[in-house]
């Protein structure tokens, strides 16, 4: 269905209402869980409260015990990233090319540094319910090619996205005066203060939100299965595909390109229309539409990790770690500033004198409070021969230190996490009963790294589907390979096959269909029990220790591991009668002797 500009912008400003009515507790919650894990303004005091301690010149002290749980959760995170292998999932699939697939998208990955967009938005879930990125396009600065970034989102705030992913909105603001300086051609803001959406697109008239709309929109799409046929002889051949119509191409035109629709035993075609959803794009403000135009995407290309969520009577309620804990951190903060105020007045205890007494001295005994003083200066008093005594101090409660320790207690359970998962002493013992208790807290906390990772695989996959869009001409191909090291690669060229003379293209992107491996492993121990694993065999087996032992090399961190593994796959060679092995063998194949 094609869409008006006018259409564009009624949809827009509906869908954004109906978005962000439907988001706005989660994000006054999220703010709320922000200010309190990172102590930011009013903090962990309610607002009022603070101001009457302030005003009456009394403390309020803040012991940030959450910070530490959430930097816990998010700090895993980082340590354990998540590696998704690409795979073929249909016939037409190869391994070679899910290989390509993989070394392409840690290539963007490296180029977009990913890794500390991931952990940002991971922390941000975990502090505040939820957080995101974006896949976008950039052109090459030395080349027409374009290739794909992941960006960061550092304000979780200006995204809004539907849940079940019809739409999204990247927000900017800017004032009127930076809108003309970013879109001279634009034209002057017609702005209805009188409409219901004008809060939502406009700041008190001074500023202008510019954002970006993504929305599918229903087209026809017609599919038909073609055969190969041979040009020469006109005759068709076993080979069928899968072939998308664009723009109701003839079949005169699918004759040139050597394929004819393919038929069925009654004489009908295989040819069939149906609807299908494409990602449509604009940048709009709440009056006109700046830019717009289409996502080679099936999905919109903005990514949410999730923190901890529920749906409720049609709502979506999201959740940091943090949130049940809160209310044990202000109790924890009261009685132990409480505590304090205590402690601070038994040092000042009051004196009870006269004024006869104190006449004379009455600077010094103001100070006092102040200053360490080594005696105390009073004129004696028959009415209180016994001179300045000192009230006793109030003493400090036991029930006190109690709650306290209480609403210590209380916020491990809360979150789930407890003291042994951050390494320090507690009941346990033994080795096992300690990896028990520090398994149980990572287990509590587990959906939040969960939903990080299953972001991660979501990301991966939108990558996938959109890497053939943008590597559809013949280039060479940096790859980022699984560990670490980088190799070129011929991506769609175009080859003559030696035996059969066909033309065929080499590593042809767009041929088959591929999927992310759901089952991944976590980086920073793959290495590790790779490496163990070698080790066991190589001491078990005392025989296969010369046929490991470059592999054992290749696989340390410390420096020249890469050519102590060449040296001994040379030595390897000798051993086994094999002159001048490539600099990559290493043992697996036969080479001629």
């Amino acid at each position: 269905m094609k869409r008006t500009e006018e259409d564009i912008l009624s949809n827009a400003k509906k869908d954004f209402k109906r978005l962000y009515d439907n988001n706005f507790h989660n994000f006054e919650r999220c703010r709320d869980n922000l200010k309190f894990v990172y102590d930011i303004g009013e903090g962990q005091w309610p607002a009022g409260l603070k101001e009457e301690r302030e005003a009456d010149g009394r403390p309020c002290l803040t012991s940030n015990k959450l910070r530490k749980f959430a930097a816990a959760v998010a700090n895993s995170e980082r340590d354990q990233r998540t590696a998704g292998n690409v795979i073929p999932v249909d016939d037409e699939g190869d391994v070679e090319t899910a290989r390509i697939y993989s070394g392409i998208i840690r290539y963007i990955e490296h180029n977009s540094n990913a890794q500390l967009v991931y952990t940002n938005a991971g922390e941000q879930a975990i502090a505040g319910g939820f957080g995101c990125w974006r896949i976008k396009s950039k052109e090459l600065t030395d080349s027409f090619d374009q290739e794909l970034i992941i960006e960061g989102l550092k304000n979780q705030f200006a995204v809004l996205l539907d849940p079940d992913g019809w739409c999204g909105f990247i927000t900017e603001k800017m004032t009127k005066q930076e809108f003309k300086d970013k879109y001279p051609d634009a034209e002057e803001e017609n702005i209805d203060i009188d409409s219901e959406y004008f809060n939502n697109w406009y700041d008190n008239n001074d500023s202008v939100f510019v954002r970006e709309y993504f929305y599918k929109d229903k087209v026809d799409k017609t599919i038909v299965q073609v055969r190969k046929i041979d040009l020469s002889t006109m005759m068709p051949e076993t080979e069928t595909k899968i072939f998308e119509l664009d723009n109701n191409i003839s079949d005169e035109e699918l004759l040139k390109q050597g394929w004819i629709i393919d038929t069925r035993n009654d004489g009908s075609q295989f040819k069939k229309t149906s609807n299908v959803y494409k990602v449509k794009w604009s940048k709009i403000t709440g009056s006109q539409i700046l830019e717009k135009g289409e996502w080679p995407g099936k999905d919109i290309p903005i990514i949410e990790v999730e923190g901890d969520w529920v749906w409720m009577e049609g709502k979506l309620y999201k959740r940091g770690l943090i949130d049940g804990a809160k209310d044990d951190q202000r109790q924890y903060n009261y009685w132990k500033t409480s505590m304090t105020e205590r402690y601070a007045i038994a040092v000042r205890a009051p004196y009870l004198v006269t004024a006869k007494m104190v006449d004379g001295f009455k600077r010094f005994w103001d100070e006092m409070h102040r200053k360490v003083r080594t005696y105390l200066p009073f004129t004696p008093d028959k009415n209180m021969p016994g001179g300045p005594r000192r009230e006793l101090p109030p003493q400090i409660s036991t029930g006190e230190r109690d709650l306290l320790e209480i609403c210590n207690r209380d916020i491990e359970d809360t979150i789930g996490r407890y003291k042994s998962s951050f390494g320090q002493l507690s009941n346990e013992r033994t080795g096992v009963a300690i990896r028990e208790r520090a398994g149980r807290s990572e287990f509590s906390t587990f959906h939040f790294p969960d939903n990080f990772r299953r972001a991660i695989l979501k990301s991966t996959r939108q990558l996938i589907d959109l890497i053939p869009h943008f590597w559809d001409t013949e280039r060479i191909q940096r790859l980022i390979n699984e560990n670490g090291t980088q190799e070129l690669a011929k991506i769609n060229y175009e080859v003559v096959d030696a035996e059969t003379g066909k033309r065929f293209k080499l590593n042809d992107l767009s041929v088959g269909k591929y999927d992310v491996v759901e089952d991944v492993k976590i980086m920073s121990t793959r290495r590790q029990e790779q490496l163990i694993g070698m080790t066991a065999l190589a001491q078990g087996n005392p025989q296969l220790g010369i046929l490991l032992a470059p592999h054992i090399a290749k696989m340390q961190d410390w420096d020249g591991a890469q050519e102590i593994a060449q040296e001994i796959n040379e030595f390897k060679a000798q051993l086994l009668g094999i002159k001048s092995p490539p600099p990559d063998w290493s043992g697996g194949e036969t080479l001629p002797r």
